[in-house]
């Protein structure tokens, strides 16, 4: 995008928070107005940064940091870049505590990895030159960025030594994507809700040394002209940040909904309660769904199903079925799946098994799109979990989405 610029690291309007870059500044200050008072460029970005940086400590400190929903990645070759993938709508939060909100889907043509490049903040679909890399395996990774924007004329100020005539007016929150060699440094597990219940002092989350949130890893095609498939695309890396939704939703259906579904052996499954589980320190379920409409296409539809364990053990061999009504003509639209389904079809779809740790979730994701213009159809998805352990498996409200 023209008449803008990525700003740098470490400067004032930097990702970084005062308490880990400064340290000397992290006794925020912020202006004392009084009346007749002179206001400089310095008082104002004084007032904006003490609100930002409490906002960043606030996020860092209470919430953490990891992805909220969407920024699915998912494969999307097109002629010339057999290696595109698309990066979907999405919300997280960053190491710094910064927020990091993608408006509408991205592409990113993972071939930029073996030569270290990133998108401009500024404009998501140019790719900026970085540092050669060889690596086959790489980790696609978004940060929070910022984009000076908005150029104005500088006023004279009547002496004639001012040669700066234009100055950007505006900062605009914006994004980087970039593939990283490896993980990055990882937080130590922070105490559990029974340890400081009994006592222990929970640490203040330590400074980060990273700014990126890891949103897949990539297994890169042996040759360039091979297409990237989902097959390829593991978002399991993925560090996930639960809503306040998901949890007082969690929390309701644990201490005050009714027992709910249950073990899958060979032969039957039984009811389960779910303050039994509790207290025996078994596996809870909660499964939850959502649909986003993929931008600039026809009408496509991204559905992502998520599967929460709660409880206190491993959920084992746990298995998601989507069921879709009314039936879609397969002539007429195509589903595809990512990473994790076994079977799929227009009117249902079943994981493969997988365990859920303590603690974890597990994402699946599929995209339903129309074959060329098609009438608006309303699909209704109902999504839910069973597993080979006994768990409390609470099955997703159906949602709506309108295809087309």
């Amino acid at each position: 995008m023209l008449n803008s610029q990525v700003t740098d690291c470490c400067e004032p309007s930097d990702a970084c928070t005062a308490d880990c870059c400064e340290p000397s500044a992290s006794r925020l200050e912020h202006v004392n107005f009084f009346n007749r008072q002179l206001l400089t460029a310095d008082d104002l970005t004084t007032e904006r940064d003490y609100f930002l940086q409490k906002q960043r400590r606030h996020n860092r400190f209470l919430h953490g940091w990891g992805i909220v929903c969407g920024l699915n990645v998912i494969a999307a070759p097109v002629a010339g870049e057999a290696w595109r993938v698309q990066i979907g709508s999405g919300y997280a939060l960053g190491p710094f505590g910064d927020e990091i909100f993608v408006g509408e889907a991205v592409y990113f043509d993972l071939a930029a990895c073996l030569s270290g490049g990133g998108t401009n903040p500024c404009e998501p679909s140019m790719i900026m030159p970085g540092e050669a890399g060889t690596s086959t395996t790489a980790y696609l990774a978004i940060e929070y960025a910022e984009c000076l924007a908005r150029p104005v004329k500088v006023a004279n100020s009547g002496c004639g030594c001012d040669d700066d005539p234009c100055q950007y007016s505006r900062i605009r929150d914006s994004f980087k994507i970039q593939c990283l060699s490896q993980l990055p440094p990882q937080p130590a597990p922070p105490l559990t809700l029974c340890q400081v219940v009994q006592g222990a002092i929970a640490p203040c989350p330590p400074c980060p040394t990273s700014p990126w949130v890891v949103l897949a890893k990539i297994n890169l095609p042996s040759a360039s002209t091979m297409n990237i498939t989902n097959s390829s695309i593991d978002t399991r890396v993925r560090r996930v940040l639960l809503s306040t939704a998901v949890l007082q939703d969690q929390i309701v259906r644990c201490c005050c909904g009714p027992a709910s579904s249950s073990s899958s052996s060979s032969s039957s499954s039984s009811s389960i309660n779910t303050r039994q589980l509790l207290a025996a320190g078994s596996a809870i379920l909660n499964v939850a769904q959502r649909a986003t409409r993929v931008a600039k296409t026809n009408g496509a539809v991204q559905f992502a199903v998520t599967v929460i364990n709660s409880g206190a053990q491993p959920a084992q061999d746990v298995v998601v079925k989507v069921n879709l009504s009314p039936p879609l003509p397969q002539d007429e639209y195509t589903l595809t799946p990512a990473l994790g389904w076994r079977s799929s079809t227009l009117t249902q779809l079943e994981s493969s098994p997988v365990t859920v740790l303590p603690g974890k979730a597990q994402t699946f994701s599929f995209q339903i799109a129309p074959i060329g213009q098609r009438p608006a159809v309303t699909l209704t998805a109902t999504a839910s979990a069973t597993a080979a352990s006994p768990v409390a498996a609470h099955q997703a409200s159906p949602i709506q989405a309108t295809i087309g």
